[in-house]
């Protein structure tokens, strides 16, 4: 059964109380993101930040957050993103959301994050099913699939991990 990470806004703080629930993201361009944090590692759950500069990684060391979800998805040096990002976070949890290329999944995976995502859209989404039963398939490294709209039912992709909004949780539940 896939789990699901969503990201967190101020609106949807009563989710932290879902026991279904384990891991959330937070954005760090959220309001009052480390207030959010600390009330999820107050109820014993992973709080990860989300972004894409350098600030990420600071806010993640200042606030004590469980680790990061970065996107890759337009880099043209995944390897040595992920690499950078893992030296700046150490041994923190690292989520990276990858193209929706084989090759750049397979450079991300050799550089060991925790896990690797992929962006869903309605359009296309046959060929995402297709790269996720691959990845799944060939990696140990879990896969994560992170709708980018409404992706109903999301139990159809076959990855361990859905990221997603509280709205497309609460659809699912």
């Amino acid at each position: 059964m896939q789990k699901f990470i969503v990201k967190l806004t101020n609106q949807d703080i009563t989710l932290i109380d879902d026991a279904n629930l384990e891991c959330f993201v937070v954005d760090i361009k959220q309001p009052a993101a480390d207030k959010l944090i600390a009330q999820i590692k107050a109820k014993d759950k992973i709080a990860l930040i989300e972004g894409n500069n350098e600030e990420i990684y600071s806010f993640c060391r200042k606030y004590n957050a469980d680790g990061i979800l970065i996107d890759l998805s337009k880099s043209e040096h995944c390897a040595k993103d992920v690499n950078y990002a893992r030296k700046q976070i150490g041994d923190k949890i690292l989520g990276v959301i990858s193209r929706n290329r084989r090759h750049e999944a397979m450079l991300i995976s050799e550089c060991e994050p925790d896990f690797v995502a992929f962006k869903v859209w309605n359009e296309g989404i046959e060929q995402v099913k297709e790269l996720l039963s691959w990845y799944t398939e060939m990696f140990l490294i879990q896969s994560a699939a992170v709708p980018v709209e409404s992706v109903e039912p999301l139990n159809q992709l076959d990855c361990d991990i859905i990221v997603c909004s509280s709205q497309a949780y609460r659809n699912q539940a």
